[in-house]
Parts: structure tokens; C-alpha cells; sequence
């Protein structure tokens, strides 16, 4: 009785945490109106590139407002500050549901809670498979790691690339998929604690909901790491990753189809390795989706990019003025 309650328990979870997210899609509040402030600029056009935006029509004059350096948005002060806006957004989102996004909530709680009730016969046989195909073994471990430090080690080479390279565009996705992994960590550690899932290698396949108490239990006697399967951390951080590169880089389809495939195996090679039941999976995998996909339009909202054109002085100006 008490399993079949924690297993309901855990169905409502998997909906509250897509709710939570999907509904902090709302744009960003706060603007005042004295107008964008504008913290980088880049112009093309028969000058030089220039710290001041090009004007807008020909017949403007008078001074331009200085313009500070890009790096400005990466202060300690901003970054702290938009993770917790971010934070913010996913902790108080469920006050603003739409009864829109009704249907597609009920569409994944039928799917999360299918996976659960059938979790013990799909985990056997992604046993069975594993045992007659020897290549599984060695490769599961392998791509596993993208799930864990592998992903915080692509979000380094990214900041290392874009600070090397001067790109912005490396650095920025280096920024946001940190910022996202770390909010998906907080999100699913919170949710393993309340649910105290017992992991597929603890019992040989038998699913078991303990609650919060197991879950604590644990570190006083030792044993970490049995209670806490649901949901997928490995899944939660690579499904981040990928949605922020993805987005990052959108106008190469490539980029985003490799990061989703890796992402994907991940969340295979958790089940594969005994860590974790498919839906345990599938619920971290669309919260670090909808976590990154958060991340990126909140930044893309408090930092848009104005496209200017103009002539100056007798050459055609472009400018991408980042503002804020």
C-alpha cells in the first residue's frame, strides 16, 4: 500500500515539475522606463567598427551614449543576479498556470505515470539486452560521463574557446548551460529527497517508493546513492546542455540533432548501467529541456539584440546593439 502511494506521489511530481517550469516562460518583469540601456555594440559598414552605435537615420545628430563592454553582463553581480530571477521563475511558477498548457501536462503525467507502473518489465529488458550485446557494457560507461563532469567539461571548453577566441556567442552558451545545469541539479536533488526512490541495482529490478525518510536514512548508515533514482540528474544535466547548445545555435541543424543524441544516450546508458528506471529518465530529461529552454529566452529577453542600420556621414552603417 505504502509503495502504491509513494507511486501516485510520484505521478503528481511529474507533472509539478514540468508545471513549474513551463510556466515560467512568462516574459521577464521590471523594465523601467527610461529606456534600454545599451551594454555592447558592434557596426559594420564603411568605418571602422565603433564602441557607439551607428544612428538610425541620417538625419540624427548630437553625441551617442557611451557604450560599456560586453564583458559587463558577465560580472559576479549579474550572473548571481539572473540565476536568481531564473530560480525565482521555476520555484513560484506554478502560481501562473494557463489553462492552456493543460493538455500537454496531462499528455506527459499519462506517459510519466505508464513508464512508472511498467518500469520493472521495461528495465528487464534493457537488462536482457545489455547481456546479449557485450559492446553495451563498454560503451554506456563512456557516454555516461556526459551526463555528470562531462557536461560541466563542455561548458568549460566552451568558456576556454570563446575566451581564447574572443566569441561571444561560446562564452554566452558557456554561461547558460551552466546557469541551467546547476538550476536542473537544485530542481532534481529537491524532488529526489521527497520521493526516495530506490534505484534497479539495489533489489535486483524491484521498484520501491520510500519517501523522504529512506532518502535521509541513507547518509546516516553510509549507504548514498540507493534511494534517490527518480528523477534521472544525469538525464536532467545533459538534456540542459543540449537545449542551451542547441539554441545557441540554432541556424546549424547539426549542432542542435549531435547534442540531442548525445543527451539521449545518456539517458539510455542510466538505464543501462542499472542507475535508473526509464521514467526516472524521461521526467529528468524534460525538466533540463525546459530548464534550458528557460534559461535562454529569460537571457535573450533581459539582453535582445536591436539591429540598427543607418548612414553616417555619407557610409552605410550595421549595427547589433546588445541592450538592457
Amino acid at each position: 500500500m505504502k509503495t502504491r502511494r509513494m507511486r501516485i506521489a510520484a505521478i503528481l511530481l511529474a507533472v509539478l515539475l514540468p508545471l513549474q517550469i513551463l510556466f515560467a516562460q512568462a516574459p521577464v518583469s521590471g523594465t523601467n522606463g527610461d529606456g534600454p540601456t545599451r551594454i555592447f555594440s558592434l557596426a559594420i559598414g564603411g568605418r571602422a567598427a565603433s564602441a557607439e552605435p551607428a544612428p538610425a537615420r541620417a538625419d540624427q545628430s548630437g553625441p551617442q551614449p557611451a557604450v560599456p563592454a560586453a564583458a559587463e553582463r558577465y560580472t559576479v553581480r549579474n550572473l548571481a543576479g539572473d540565476f536568481l530571477k531564473d530560480a525565482g521563475q521555476i520555484w513560484s511558477s506554478p502560481a501562473r498556470i494557463r489553462s492552456r498548457d493543460l493538455l500537454p501536462l496531462m499528455v506527459f503525467a499519462g506517459a510519466a505515470g505508464l513508464l512508472i507502473a511498467y518500469d520493472e518489465p521495461i528495465y528487464a529488458g534493457f537488462r536482457n539486452f545489455r547481456e546479449n550485446n557485450a559492446w553495451v557494457g563498454r560503451v554506456s560507461p563512456v557516454i555516461t560521463t556526459m551526463g555528470s563532469y562531462g557536461a560541466w567539461g563542455t561548458a568549460a571548453l566552451f568558456l576556454g574557446v570563446g575566451l581564447a577566441a574572443k566569441d561571444g556567442q561560446a562564452v554566452e552558451t558557456a554561461v547558460l548551460a551552466a546557469n541551467a545545469m546547476l538550476q536542473s541539479a537544485i530542481l532534481v536533488t529537491f524532488v529526489k529527497g521527497m520521493t526516495g526512490r530506490q534505484r534497479p541495482e539495489v533489489a535486483g529490478g524491484v521498484d520501491h517508493w520510500s519517501g523522504p525518510g529512506d532518502f535521509f536514512e541513507q547518509f546516516e548508515a553510509g549507504q548514498t546513492g540507493r534511494y534517490d533514482s527518480f528523477p534521472s540528474d544525469h538525464a536532467a544535466a545533459a538534456f540542459s546542455l543540449a537545449t542551451v547548445v542547441a539554441m545557441e545555435y540554432a541556424k546549424n541543424a547539426w549542432v542542435g540533432i549531435a547534442a540531442y543524441t548525445v543527451a539521449t544516450g545518456v539517458g539510455l546508458s542510466r538505464v543501462m548501467l542499472d542507475k535508473h528506471w526509464l521514467s526516472d529518465v524521461l521526467v529528468g530529461a524534460v525538466v533540463g529541456h525546459l530548464i534550458g529552454r528557460m534559461v535562454v529566452r529569460n537571457h535573450r529577453r533581459r539582453y535582445p539584440v536591436v539591429p540598427t542600420v543607418g548612414v553616417d556621414h555619407g557610409s552605410l552603417s550595421f549595427a547589433l546593439t546588445y541592450v538592457r
